[in-house]
């Protein structure tokens, strides 16, 4: 049976308009004050979870005042090295009440994984992490036995990108500086199952330099990327003759000839 547990570990994140499937390349994102889309290719990690739910479910850090929190996750799952923004996966057995938090999130590399993160929050990283984002969010309100797979509810796009180093594993770090604790649970994995490859670190203190505790488990999370920029576009139905039409991405010959006599574009 799946369990919530205050000690598991959540993450920074806002409210999506709506959820997306996976794979999918688009999503509206909402902070407390604007309303944007963002177009993004996505990676759930740990990546055993892309398709079920976790073991569990958690509050750290997203909806818990005071807090400072590392988890940490494989960089092998990472897809796309630049990072634009987090969400985070409604609940299949708890709801909870819309909150607003305060947090500052930040992104960095670490050559420890999730069977020797340290409890020193520095020392985890092994270069200087990028803070991505801080502000209020708001976390939404969560019907009880809603949650499914594709069902992240909860994101934040990032101010500033984070581009992932290869051969490094993943620090999300979230420090929430809120003053009143919300009861907003989000789906987590649990340390004893094989494919819950990330492991949290955490202190009771917003500016806390060593973790009371770590331990293996954490929060599901889906990472945000840009989609690759557009072809350009042919200028010359030469340029769509001897296969050219595929430096453009048509799917054949005649649609590139289309484009130059009517644009009309059947790549989009």
């Amino acid at each position: 049976m799946k369990r919530w547990s205050p000690l598991m570990v959540p993450f920074a994140l806002i409210g999506c308009t709506d959820a997306t499937m996976p794979g999918s390349n688009d999503m509206s994102l909402r902070r407390t004050d604007v309303l944007f889309n963002v177009a993004a290719a996505e990676a759930v990690l740990p990546s055993a979870y892309t398709s079920v739910m976790g073991e569990t479910s958690n509050t750290f850090p997203h909806s818990f005042k005071n807090l400072r929190y590392q988890q940490v996750f494989l960089g092998a799952d990472v897809v796309n090295p630049v990072i634009v923004g987090l969400c985070l996966r409604r609940d299949d057995v708890f709801g909870g009440v819309e909150r607003t938090q305060t947090l500052t999130v930040k992104l960095g590399p670490t050559s420890l994984d999730y069977t020797n993160l340290g409890s020193n929050f520095a020392s985890n990283y092994s270069a200087t992490p990028i803070e991505v984002f801080t502000g209020d969010v708001v976390i939404p309100a969560a019907a009880s036995a809603t949650g499914t797979p594709v069902d992240f509810d909860f994101c934040i796009p990032f101010t500033q990108s984070y581009t992932h180093p290869a051969g490094s594993n993943l620090i999300v770090e979230v420090v929430n500086t809120s003053l009143v604790s919300g009861n907003v649970p989000r789906d987590a994995c649990d340390g004893v199952s094989a494919g819950c490859t990330t492991a949290r670190a955490f202190a009771f203190s917003a500016t806390g330099e060593n973790a009371i505790l770590v331990m293996r488990g954490g929060l599901i999370m889906k990472f945000l990327s840009p989609e690759p920029p557009r072809p350009v576009d042919p200028q010359s139905k030469d340029e769509c003759m001897k296969g050219g039409w595929a430096d453009f991405e048509f799917r054949n010959q005649g649609q590139c000839v289309r484009f130059i006599e009517t644009g009309v574009d059947s790549r989009v």
